[in-house]
């Protein structure tokens, strides 16, 4: 009996040392999948700020292209090899001075490159001018396209662009004198399609 017994007490503390490890390595998992998580949302945000980021419009200076609250996403590579585009939407943040001045909200503006380094911009009757030519901008709303207020032509200076909202009689940009022509430095991206809404789906 005594030989059983301690046959059994073997059998029992054989088997608390095998619960023991068994417990142990259910740490390390659920420590393992804890750290799997991290690493996923670490690289998930990483993307986010470095790559690509969903931004909400906020206003109507862009309509009918972009609507109030819509959802775009913001690529954030292409700028770093080449140059934005006449036609390019972009984000894009105003100079210090203008949100100091007018007491507004540090924030970045969506709108829409109409001339780049080089370009003569000025507008004649309600029609945008480059480089003298009349530009043509299907993309602009009948009720929305007159374009004032630069009179006297404006030249783009190196490594800046100028931008206009498409919502022309109601959009704050590069006309007002405290905004002026966006150094590329101040661009965090390009606009590529509308996500949300599903019904406003569509590239821009």
């Amino acid at each position: 009996m005594r030989d059983d017994n301690g046959a059994r007490k073997n059998m029992q503390r054989i088997a608390a040392q095998r619960n023991e490890q068994l417990k142990g390595g259910e740490r390390w998992r659920a420590l393992d999948m804890l750290l799997t998580v991290a690493a996923v949302l670490v690289f998930a945000l990483a993307i986010r700020g470095a790559i690509l980021e969903p931004v909400r419009v906020d206003g109507g200076s862009m309509l009918d292209t972009l609507q109030n609250g819509d959802y775009m996403f913001v690529e954030k590579l292409s700028y770093l090899t080449e140059s934005p585009k006449v036609g390019d939407v972009i984000i894009c943040y105003y100079p210090d001075e203008y949100y100091e001045r007018q007491n507004k909200t540090y924030r970045s503006r969506v709108k829409r490159v109409v001339a780049v380094a080089g370009d003569t911009v000025q507008s004649i009757d309600g029609m945008l001018y480059v480089n003298g030519e009349a530009v043509d901008e299907p993309f602009l709303s009948p009720d929305r396209a007159k374009t004032t207020g630069i009179e006297s032509p404006v030249t783009v200076g190196e490594n800046e662009v100028y931008v206009l909202g498409d919502n022309r009689i109601n959009s704050n940009d590069s006309r007002n004198p405290l905004v002026g022509p966006i150094p590329l430095e101040r661009i965090c991206g390009k606009a590529h399609f509308v996500l949300f809404p599903f019904s406003h789906l569509h590239g821009v």
